[in-house]
């Protein structure tokens, strides 16, 4: 089987509160204030996309100031991310019976930086500048499905939030959805994914 692994949230350790100084840093040095956009944690929330694209719609930075607001987001984001304790354990365990891939909204460059100590195991990562549309839209996994020449009903997406279950199901590949991630258990339940995991060692199952 093909395991395709969303990257923050389930593979790594993800914040709220990271994501919500990073895109202040990114927002304020874009020479906006931030306060225009959300105010308290509560409001950033709602106001927030897993689709960094529509985010960066929505601020208004421009095409040619995207390497610098990226550059300026992971400064801070970068910070509070870490690789869960027991993932090189898991990813180790898994890799002897499946071929493994990841397809993140985060870019692939600052993936295969936090995921360094378990590469290896990786033969394919696709992050958000090697698509066109990110999450919830199928490219990314369809590149994944091409590049390893594999096939739609021998493949399982894992993700944390919605958008990866429901690019999953788009790409008619077989859906897994973690607890312990970013997502709201109760969100990602209403996606209807073939397999759920409460908890890391459920992992070990598949």
């Amino acid at each position: 089987m093909l395991i395709i692994f969303d990257l923050d949230g389930v593979l790594l350790g993800a914040s709220w509160r990271g994501l919500f100084e990073a895109y202040k840093e990114m927002i304020s040095v874009a020479g906006k204030d931030y306060r225009k956009y959300f105010t308290t944690f509560r409001e950033f929330k709602e106001w927030w996309s897993p689709d960094w694209q529509e985010n960066i719609g929505k601020i208004g930075i421009r095409e040619k100031d995207l390497g610098e607001a990226h550059e300026n987001f992971y400064r801070i984001y970068n910070s509070y991310a870490y690789l869960f304790a027991w993932s090189s354990k898991v990813v180790c365990e898994l890799a002897k019976s499946h071929q493994l891939s990841i397809f993140t909204n985060r870019h692939s460059s600052s993936a295969r930086t936090l995921i360094k100590p378990i590469s290896r195991h990786f033969a394919c990562i696709i992050g958000g500048e090697d698509v066109r549309r990110l999450k919830p839209d199928p490219e990314g996994i369809y590149r994944i499905l091409s590049i390893l020449e594999k096939e739609e009903e021998n493949t399982l997406m894992i993700g944390d939030m919605p958008e990866d279950i429901i690019a999953g199901k788009l790409a008619g590949i077989k859906t897994g959805a973690v607890k312990w991630g970013l997502g709201d258990w109760k969100n990602l339940l209403a996606e209807n994914p073939d397999y759920t995991f409460e908890k890391y060692k459920d992992l070990l199952r598949i």
